[in-house]
């Protein structure tokens, strides 16, 4: 059986609408009221239907609700309440899993009611086979730069067992009132180095016994530089040694100790036949990598 319909005066409908108006609501609500009989009466649910059917309301209730982010909280008390992460970055991005090599995950993070509302910072670090509740700090200590800055920090290394590719890892920031913010960063597990560039200057040289040949190297290596073995240049072609170690001392050449680029001159000798030479290039660094590339080296007489 249906419950009875409970009938609302309109003539009361009109005195709540006028309510709203004089509460802040606007003018909108009140345009919906329309001057009635007294007799004349409306259930509850058309009421509700009346008053929702104004565009004010429609805007009120669509103020409520966001399609990307669901029920914020936010437009109904024009207050922010959770924290915020401002970036979150990890260095560096490359890295090999060898368990040694540092990586640093860093969060800026804030607050609406200041740095000291925030409870605390933490990292999901399984998938790179570390913890996956580990916290991060903000006390000058563990590789973070500055106490009480907002710039959280924490040092890791991934583990031998990892596979390589990318990585996500995810960080969460909650500050005392219980609210939560979510972020992450990715890291990009490989072993192998990269040849960026390799070039001879000049690369086109007269073979007479005294010209000079430089040859450089610019690498990408997962981790640290100074984890690079070697980079070796192939240069039997020109009846020089077999391969020869390109440096990165600031010498001889070089135009920068421990930078990314390496470099070799040699005098290229007399008696080498003129035409375009392909000059091999070798990259290996301390956890087994590889790479492999060529530059060219044009000769004549």
């Amino acid at each position: 059986m249906n419950a009875p319909r409970q009938p609302l005066n309109k003539y009361c409908l009109g005195l709540l609408l006028a309510a709203l108006v004089l509460a802040g609501l606007g003018s909108g609500a009140a345009a919906a009221a329309k001057p009635a009989a007294a007799e004349e009466t409306l259930t509850k649910g058309e009421a509700v239907m009346l008053i929702s059917a104004t565009d004010f309301m429609k805007q009120k209730i669509g103020e409520l609700f966001s399609w990307t982010v669901g029920y914020d909280v936010t437009k109904v008390n024009r207050v922010r309440l959770t924290p915020t992460i401002n970036y979150v970055r990890a260095l560096p991005k490359k890295v090999p899993p060898d368990g040694r090599t540092v990586v640093e995950v860093v969060a800026s993070v804030d607050d609406p009611s200041g740095l000291l509302n925030i409870a605390g910072v933490r990292a999901d670090l399984s998938s790179i086979g570390r913890l996956a509740n580990t916290m991060l700090v903000d006390n000058g200590l563990f590789g973070d730069e500055r106490s009480g800055d907002g710039v959280y920090t924490l040092q890791t290394s991934v583990s031998q067992k990892i596979d390589l590719g990318f990585k996500d890892i995810p960080v969460a920031v909650a500050n005392k009132k219980g609210w939560l913010a979510l972020a992450k960063t990715t890291l990009d597990i490989r072993k192998n180095p990269l040849i960026l560039e390799a070039r001879c200057q000049p690369n086109r040289v007269l073979a007479d016994g005294r010209s000079s040949v430089t040859i450089s190297v610019r690498v990408d290596n997962p981790g640290r530089l100074a984890d690079v073995a070697a980079v070796l240049a192939d240069l039997r072609q020109f009846g020089l040694p077999d391969r020869v170690g390109l440096l990165n001392d600031g010498l001889r050449g070089d135009k920068a100790a421990n930078d990314d680029l390496w470099t070799i001159q040699f005098a290229l000798p007399a008696g080498v036949s003129p035409g375009t030479y392909l000059v091999p290039i070798q990259v290996t660094n301390l956890v087994g990598g590889l790479a492999a590339g060529e530059t060219t080296l044009a000769v004549y007489k």
